[in-house]
């Protein structure tokens, strides 16, 4: 959790006296050594053999991951390392299959920077043939930039915008830069008043810095210089001096130039201005210019290392390309990194979040028996995902939203366990209870049928990762027990957490998972205050039946890994390995295109799907038929 809410009255195992210091004589043999205890030595047994058999299992969890040796977890630390080693030993032992790189790794690396300031330049250097260029006065090294050491020929590429407004593009389809410095253009096309040609206010999204440097980068580009259109009106006025990092971040050299030093790249005969003008009219896509040009820079970054972890449990049927999401954040705040007023001690983080992992592998351990025993033909599939980086601003659950292994419109819910080892009298907070219209039965109905007592809480957003799930109009669930005076502090021990409470939530997560396998799809909802609200996501009028794989990085089509039996696609021949193309002439450029279509169409639609099988570009005709 990020910061205090509530608290909350703590749970602690039973206290033992301390008897006073004696000595006596020991016996002859030690195997007779067994004297009279002073105090309950079963006290400690008999609380778990009470509590619940999940008990046990919760707190061998916890006592791992909030050990001293995994020094609090920070993310990129050792023991961040063994906490992650520790998740996927148990997730391959339950039989989950590993989430990402196409179900190769149970692991997805990001790299953050704490405080959002750029890497440190360490050394700087510019040339134009043998001309040295000035730092600071004729170039700036940019927040963007990586460390490098190139000398190369320049290539003027425009805006560098691959796909603008009326076919506008600044590359040709042979175009590749390979070994080349780039001349860029800052923002987009200009008309004769140095405004925008393609927006009234501003700049419009083809003159974002990130995607240039992309198109280049791809196009094998070693090196950037970037120059401000000379005549440009709502632009920024010279040199970039405050190495902004909203640039991203790249591995090859970046710098912007000024105008005169852009003059110097383009010779004697040429000019930044007319340059430009042949770029704002689309006279022109890349030049190769005549002079080399060198640019050194040493950046020292000091972003830190993270990593998501994720196990697939498989679906089937026709739910099967419909997912549950079952997340817990696992990092904590180390030696106080982030987050805390005690910096330099160890915070072993037990409640936060040890407890939701610990409960996180419980249900995948339970749900795993489950999907394999049950004789149910149709489930959604669950991803059981494991956050880093929580406590310093939820970065891994926002990083997975924008790189996810699936269509997130597929996402029938996300249930998050974030602080959930202090169940007192059996009292549990609930949020996200009014993002799903269906909801408003449904969870009542969950909790009645449980042994706990709930407070509801119908806004989906709060401290926890949850938020980044419902900011994409995904419904959400998430359960915490409360907070504690050991919340972000170094008491924050397993002794202070209540392992029989952890259990009752895990099994309750358990009972709310199993209902949103196969339950009908959530219809989600922004009323949460008692508006109008908004809702998404309605069930399509049709189904196709096919199993795309959305962590396959095509450059246009979905790939089909299975068809489900008695479908629309199974009747029109579809199968695993096709990719499909396009939908009626419609270019079909990934999940979210093709789930739009399904929406808009009825059934009895006959669609014709450009498919490629088998290195061949085939049409397929669809039937598309009622759920």
């Amino acid at each position: 959790m990020l910061r205090l809410i509530f608290t909350t009255v703590l749970f602690s195992f039973p206290a033992f006296s301390q008897p006073t210091g004696s000595v006596t004589d020991g016996p002859f043999s030690l195997r007779s050594f067994r004297p009279e205890s002073t105090v309950d030595d079963d006290a400690l047994e008999a609380y778990f053999d009470e509590a619940n058999p999940l008990a046990v299992e919760f707190f061998e969890h916890l006592t791992l991951l909030a050990n001293p040796w995994l020094g609090g977890r920070q993310p990129g630390s050792e023991g961040s390392k063994l906490a992650g080693q520790y998740i996927t030993w148990n997730l391959e032992q339950f039989g989950l299959t590993p989430a990402f790189s196409q179900n190769t790794s149970w692991y997805q690396p990001f790299d953050f920077d704490l405080d959002g300031s750029p890497p440190i330049v360490n050394k700087a250097f510019v040339s134009i043939e043998d001309m040295a260029l000035v730092d600071d006065r004729d170039f700036v090294v940019l927040g963007n930039s990586g460390s490098g050491d190139v000398t190369a020929p320049v290539t003027f590429v425009g805006y560098a915008i691959e796909n603008g407004e009326n076919g506008y593009s600044s590359f040709d389809d042979d175009t590749d830069l390979t070994g080349q410095i780039a001349l860029m253009l800052r923002y987009e096309p200009l008309d004769e008043n140095g405004v925008s040609q393609w927006t009234s206010r501003r700049f419009g999204p083809h003159s974002n810095i990130k995607d240039k440097m992309k198109a280049v980068i791809e196009r094998g580009a070693i090196g950037v210089m970037l120059v401000n259109p000379p005549n440009c009106r709502d632009g920024r006025r010279g040199l970039e001096k405050n190495r902004s990092a909203r640039f991203g971040s790249t591995n090859i050299p970046i710098v912007q130039v000024t105008e005169n030093a852009a003059n110097l790249v383009l010779g004697s005969d040429n000019s930044i201005v007319k340059m430009q003008q042949l770029a704002d009219a689309g006279e022109i896509t890349t030049t190769q210019l005549n002079p080399n040009a060198s640019i050194i820079t040493e950046v020292e970054t000091s972003n830190l290392h993270a990593q998501n972890i994720g196990g697939v449990l498989q679906g089937r049927g026709e739910l099967a390309e419909e997912w549950l999401v079952i997340g817990s954040h696992y990092d904590h705040v180390g030696y106080g990194y982030t987050g805390t007023s005690s910096p330099g001690k160890l915070h072993r983080g037990a409640d936060d979040n040890a407890s939701g992992t610990s409960a996180n592998l419980i249900v995948a351990r339970l749900f795993s028996k489950f999907y394999a025993d049950s004789s149910d033909e149709s489930m959604r599939s669950v991803l059981f995902i494991f956050f880093d980086a929580e406590e310093c601003g939820l970065l891994g659950s926002a990083h997975f939203v924008k790189e996810p292994i699936m269509d997130l419109a597929t996402i029938n819910a996300m249930i998050n366990l974030d602080m959930v080892g202090n169940l007192s009298d059996n009292n549990i907070s609930i949020s996200g209870t009014g993002t799903a219209i269906e909801f408003e039965t449904f969870i009542p109905e969950m909790v009645e049928a449980s042994s706990v007592a709930a407070s509801l809480t119908p806004g989906g957003t709060g401290p926890s990762d949850h938020t980044n799930f419902y900011k994409e109009d995904i419904p959400v669930i998430f359960f915490f027990t409360g907070m504690t005076p050991e919340y972000h502090t170094p008491k924050d021990e397993p002794f202070t957490t209540n392992p029989a409470g952890g259990a009752i939530v895990a099994e309750l997560t358990y009972d709310f998972a199993n209902r949103l396998v196969n339950d009908e799809k959530l219809t989600f909802t922004s009323n949460t205050k008692g508006g109008a609200g908004r809702t998404t996501r309605m069930p399509a009028p049709v189904r196709l039946g096919v199993h795309p794989s959305y962590s396959d990085k095509l450059e246009t089509g979905i790939l089909l890994t299975g068809v489900s039996e008695g479908t629309s696609a199974a009747d029109a021949g579809l199968q695993a390995d096709d990719v499909l193309l396009a939908w009626n002439e419609i270019e079909l450029t990934g999940g979210r295109k093709l789930m739009e279509l399904l929406k808009e169409s009825t059934p009895g639609d006959v669609v014709d799907f450009a498919v490629r099988r088998d290195e061949t570009n085939i049409i397929v005709k669809v039937t598309l038929k009622a759920p």
